[in-house]
């Protein structure tokens, strides 16, 4: 009796948005005034509420809620720890009302702490997140002045193949939550949020595609969304068509990915259309448009490029990699809260485990940082002898270069950053930027981190199925996921080789300054091990929770 009741349940969520319908409300201050002009949606259609607050709208078959986009004026409503700014629409109610909460402050300044991939696949994985990010986090904000907001950048979870994560997304929220986190989380949607195939279409549902966001809607609410925070527009949309296909989850074959349905773009032009261009967008999505042109990218990248300043916030690919795209919108390519799938301390591209903190100023940002798990927001390089050798008992990497040359990792490195070497005191000179390489083993001007390659093929020994279990159970256990590009790897010669006292100074874009004196040496993975009196993951406990 108990499983019927909770079937019917899950298919009374999918059945509740059943048809078109006209609805209407009012959103009012809790004074009991109406709020003007503020934006309404179901997702698909955008309207605005009137002198009085009210506003009608029909609509869409496939909607599943309806919501407001949070003006800056009213604080975020809160419910169970979490924004609540959205009501699911259900079969017969035709009025949806919503209270605000005046906003004390203008929040002209803020921060925003972008999390990306959290990404859990096993109950092991939703205790590191909450052991080890949530905590830090937590110590972060507890110490700022400003008001902090978080984002997730998709892939809260990992459902893939026969991994079927589901069962984790509300353990994540929990761990999430106010209570917790001490911030309040905005998600975005990834390409392994979706639902478990196989999934079934029903008169609430039109497309394969629709139904395989069900899942997460019902856990975290809208996929395509905004809100407001001081001059700022934050928009968060799913950026992936799945493809018509109900027992397999795939993208679909003529878009791939990224990419933006019809309805999706006309949500989104929609929604901007009541933004003043000199506002600041920023546009948080879960895989990087960089400049491709997939299916509708090229339009959604003409519209956020309109306003005075824009912002493209992505996870994904689990590196870094800071640049300005052609239409002059800055892309911002996240490093994930889960490192290399959570086998370490470290992603693969060397850059601690952790998540980015951004500086917002009036329609600005001014600043911002990465703040890796358990260390000191301070910590932004790693440097190198050109002979390190890393790995462990499965496999060894040295990098290719001599012992005077001196290699820099530096984490959150954009084009623009400068990045120094001196020697005893003396500046030897202007470090190089590598260009990114694909080498599988160190070849010549080499750009990748081999002591996080090492860490993770050599000491872990992913990769090799006869000695890690999981390699069976995980498609991820092959090579190439460990094998990640580096886009902020710096390197010169030393002038002495015998210099005594070496540093590497980094200056950012904002003009931030950063230094790094030790070398880190062959083979020591203290800090991926130790860092921080974070926990030794042994391999026999990562095989166990699997």
């Amino acid at each position: 009796m108990k499983r019927l009741m909770v079937v019917a349940a899950t298919l009374m969520f999918f059945f509740t948005a059943s048809a078109q319908m006209k609805i209407s409300g009012t959103l009012r201050s809790t004074d009991g005034k109406g709020i003007a002009g503020v934006t309404v949606s179901d997702g698909f259609t955008c309207v605005t509420t009137d002198a009085k607050g009210r506003y009608k709208m029909t609509t869409s078959s496939d909607a599943v809620h309806v919501f407001y986009s949070i003006p800056s004026a009213y604080k975020v409503n809160v419910k169970d720890g979490h924004p609540d700014f959205y009501q699911r629409l259900e079969a017969g109610v035709k009025k949806y009302d919503f209270t605000l909460t005046p906003n004390p402050t203008e929040e002209k300044q803020f921060r925003l702490l972008m999390v990306a991939d959290p990404q859990a696949q096993c109950e092991f994985h939703v205790k590191r997140f909450e052991r080890e990010t949530v905590p830090d986090i937590r110590a972060y904000v507890d110490a700022q002045t400003l008001p902090c907001y978080g984002v997730t950048l998709g892939d809260v979870v990992y459902t893939e193949g026969k991994h079927k994560t589901n069962k984790f997304m509300e353990p994540m929220r929990r761990a999430m939550g106010y209570d917790n986190s001490h911030l309040l989380f905005f998600q975005t949607i990834g390409n392994h949020d979706f639902n478990e195939p196989p999934v079934t279409l029903d008169k609430g549902t039109s497309t394969y595609n629709l139904a395989y966001q069900r899942a997460f809607e019902k856990v975290f609410g809208p996929v395509n969304y905004s809100w407001n925070r001081g001059d700022v527009h934050i928009v968060s949309m799913k950026d992936y068509i799945a493809d018509d296909n109900p027992k397999k989850f795939r993208y679909h074959k003529e878009y791939g990915n990224p990419c933006f349905t019809d309805e999706q773009l006309e949500w989104l032009r929609q929604d901007l259309a009541a933004v003043p261009k000199n506002k600041m967008v920023i546009l948080c999505l879960h895989i990087g448009l960089y400049n491709r042109m997939k299916k509708n990218v090229d339009a959604v990248r003409d519209l956020i490029a309109q306003f005075d300043e824009a912002h493209i916030m992505i996870g994904h690919t689990h590196f870094m990699n800071h640049k300005v795209n052609e239409d002059g919108v800055f892309e911002h390519v996240h490093a994930a809260a889960s490192g290399a799938f959570w086998w370490s301390c470290l992603n693969g591209d060397g850059v601690p485990n952790g998540y980015a903190i951004y500086d917002v100023d009036g329609a600005h940002i001014k600043n911002w940082w990465y703040k890796g798990t358990g260390h000191d927001i301070s910590y932004q390089i790693r440097m190198y002898r050109g002979d390190a050798e890393f790995g462990g008992e499965f496999e060894k990497f040295k990098y290719p270069y001599t012992h005077d040359t001196v290699l820099a990792n530096v984490f959150m490195a954009d084009p623009a950053w400068k990045v120094y070497l001196y020697e005893d005191g003396e500046l030897t000179g202007e470090m190089e930027r590598i260009p990114v390489t694909k080498d599988s083993v160190p070849e010549a001007d080499s750009s990748r981190d081999w002591y996080a390659v090492g860490y993770h093929l050599g000491v872990i020994g992913r990769s090799y199925g006869d000695v890690t279990d999981c390699q069976s159970k995980w498609n991820g256990g092959g090579r190439k996921g460990y094998l990640t590009g580096c886009n902020h790897m710096y390197r010169l010669k030393l002038k002495n080789p015998n210099a005594k006292q070496i540093k590497v100074v980094a200056k950012d874009t904002n003009g931030n300054v950063y230094e790094q004196t030790k070398f880190t040496e062959s083979f020591d993975y203290s800090e991926t091990e130790l860092t921080n009196k974070l926990r030794l993951i042994k391999r026999e406990e990562l095989n166990k929770s699997y």
